[in-house]
């Protein structure tokens, strides 16, 4: 399976787009902020696009999407798109498309379709299974595992250190997970809800992930060789800190 990283930033990094992965061979977009659309159509991915999966109702992760219906729309896109996501997704979209485009998310000329998830679903795509966790973030926040010819990938999301991402990561190909800020900072800061190098390394190292992918980072949160040096204390495993426009093949 080949993922491409379209976005790695958190909500306010002036120098990278919100995380937004795009996992070609399940035709799958995973979030879309509102730093993301234009990367999408630079990445010349937008008509590979048939789901889109929402991690959680935060707007780094979902404020693009008012921009992305339309200009299908403008485009004149024919195939339906469906969009995953927690109780309440179709509302959520709704809303946020209505504030955003006044009266026209019920006048898109192709077909919308929206599927709630839980932590007991499991969604059979063309060429992929999906599978899901709750995150340790807010309400709304959802893992995701995707599964194809015995490969698979896992992103996480938002979150805190999570047991049961944990076990939707058992030996993953990869696990594609926030690496907010330093074990120290997240413990002066107080951010019980974000995960810090450390406890990234040690989901990764639990679940005995074969390698770890670190996306989200806080701008001006360290170096390259300082966040590694707080994940190698628990994960000894392949790394990677991604760019935009990456691409990884598991």
């Amino acid at each position: 399976m080949k993922i491409n990283f379209v976005g790695v930033g958190e909500a306010f990094d002036e120098s990278h787009a919100n995380t937004c992965l795009f996992i070609e061979d399940a035709s799958l977009l995973i979030d879309c902020g509102y730093a993301a659309v234009q990367r999408i159509w630079k990445e010349d991915i937008h008509n590979k696009i048939n789901t889109i999966f929402i991690s959680h109702f935060h707007a780094d992760h979902t404020f693009g999407l008012p921009a992305l219906l339309l200009r299908y729309h403008e485009d004149k896109r024919e195939a339906p798109l469906t969009i995953l996501g927690a109780r309440g997704i179709e509302k959520y979209i709704r809303d946020i498309t209505e504030l955003a485009y006044p009266n026209n998310i019920d006048k898109l000329c192709f077909e919308l379709i929206f599927q709630e998830i839980d932590s007991d679903s499991k969604i059979e795509l063309k060429n992929a299974t999906l599978t899901f966790a709750c995150a340790n973030h807010i309400d709304s926040s959802f893992a995701i595992r995707i599964e194809k010819d015995s490969k698979s990938v896992v992103y996480s999301g938002d979150t805190g250190y999570c047991a049961e991402i944990v076990e939707l990561a058992k030996e993953t190909n990869i696990l594609v997970h926030e690496a907010y800020t330093s074990q120290k900072d997240k413990e002066a800061k107080e951010l019980k809800k974000h995960s810090s190098f450390l406890s990234c390394g040690l989901c990764a190292a639990n679940s005995a992930c074969k390698s770890l992918a670190l996306v989200h980072i806080l701008r001006n949160s360290g170096n390259p060789g300082a966040i590694e040096e707080e994940i190698r204390l628990a994960y000894k495993g392949t790394l990677l800190i991604p760019k935009e426009g990456d691409n990884f093949e598991v």
